[in-house]
């Protein structure tokens, strides 16, 4: 319950007009099926920050990590490299 209380939208609204300013990279590694916070909300996200990568993760849900470690860690490693996810 403490993590879910953590999760209050507030905290993530402040950074935004810190976000929008920011031109370093960013990437977003979103799982498709997420039903919590769906992946229409990266897509958002990706079009309105500057130099955002969004990485969608086939059939994971909210923790894609739990799903496809093999596929979050390429995206990870494809991002701190310079190379395209093949996610």
């Amino acid at each position: 319950m403490a993590l879910a209380g953590a999760a209050d939208s507030r905290y993530t609204l402040d950074l935004v007009p810190a976000l929008r300013a920011d031109e370093t990279p960013k990437l977003l590694v979103w799982g498709d099926a997420d039903t919590f916070q769906e992946v229409r909300h990266a897509e958002r996200f990706a079009a309105e920050m500057p130099n955002t990568r969004l990485v969608r993760v086939p059939g994971a849900g909210h923790i894609p990590m739990e799903n496809d470690p093999e596929g979050v860690a390429a995206a990870l490693a494809g991002f701190f490299s310079g190379v395209s996810p093949s996610v």
